[in-house]
């Protein structure tokens, strides 16, 4: 049996929106929850997946979810590539924030709200590291305008160990993402080995793979994916070639402007260059 990718939303939807403990130990491989700062409770407030997902082959299957203190999560795989994905970032984790306090209540009442993307994408090809952290911070003196607002990027291609190179906590979490759907013999061994957790985020997986209402929505998920690589793909094909004819229209122009300067004949200049009559009969006009 092939596993369920889990870069593709529906799949990490359906492991970890409906195991809250699943969830709460994969955050907690993250550096800043090591030792005291652990996160000792979760709960997903959305756990559910759309029942309209049929007619939303693009919509967001995200993942909410809140620690005891009221602390929000926003939790989301993204498989499709999106320039703008950092302003969409802070724009779904702006909405979360404001939402953590009533009309008429104190600002101090507001809440942290943590937003973690994984993204199945490059989004920085500045630098090299999977994770990057981002916080609100005074520019020189790197003080902390507030400690409310948290976002993590996970550009999951930018992680290439191996199954024999897993160190950290995290390692085997984001190798989990990455490589679930060849995941078998001693290599899914290896990762459930390593905590309990792990085994059961690779059982639920296996689980939810066998299901044939799960398979169908999968499958409608991954032809979104491949519908939307398939027509960028189109699209930079197109505007390669119509790059290229332009550049070589272009040229065309300049040689029969410099063959009307030497006085050649019209039908020479088109049998050389290729442009028409009307193009070279319009082009010695402007002369």
């Amino acid at each position: 049996m092939e596993l369920f990718r889990l870069t593709i939303d529906f799949a990490f939807k359906a492991v970890f929106g409906k195991n809250p403990d699943i969830l709460l130990a994969m955050l907690n491989s993250f550096p800043q929850f090591q030792g005291q700062k652990a996160i000792k409770s979760l709960e997903v407030l959305n756990p559910e997946i759309s029942k309209e997902l049929e007619d939303e082959k693009l919509s967001i299957l995200d993942i909410k979810a809140e620690d005891l203190e009221g602390n929000q999560f926003l939790v989301e795989m993204q498989a499709f590539p999106q320039s703008e994905f950092p302003k969409r970032a802070l724009y779904y984790w702006a909405k979360a924030y404001t939402r953590t306090i009533g009309k008429g209540k104190q600002y101090s009442k507001l809440k942290k709200v943590y937003s973690f993307n994984f993204l199945n994408f490059v989004l920085f090809k500045t630098h090299k590291k999977f994770l990057s952290t981002y916080i609100l911070q005074e520019k020189e003196l790197k003080t902390d305008l507030t400690d409310d607002l948290e976002i993590n990027i996970i550009e999951i291609p930018k992680f290439v160990k191996e199954s024999n190179e897993l160190k950290e906590e995290l390692d085997y979490w984001v190798y989990l993402l990455r490589d679930s759907q060849k995941l078998k013999g001693e290599t899914m061994k290896v990762l459930e080995k390593k905590n309990p957790k792990l085994k059961k985020a690779i059982s639920e997986l296996k689980t939810v793979s066998l299901d044939k209402k799960n398979r169908e929505y999968y499958e409608m998920r991954r032809k979104a994916e491949l519908d939307y690589n398939t027509n960028i793909e189109s699209a930079f094909k197109k505007g390669l070639s119509e790059g290229i004819e332009k550049g070589i229209e272009q040229k065309s122009i300049e040689i029969a402007l410099v063959m009307l300067s030497k006085n050649q004949s019209l039908d020479f200049i088109s049998e050389v260059t290729n442009l028409s009559l009307e193009q070279i009969k319009s082009l010695k006009k402007k002369k």
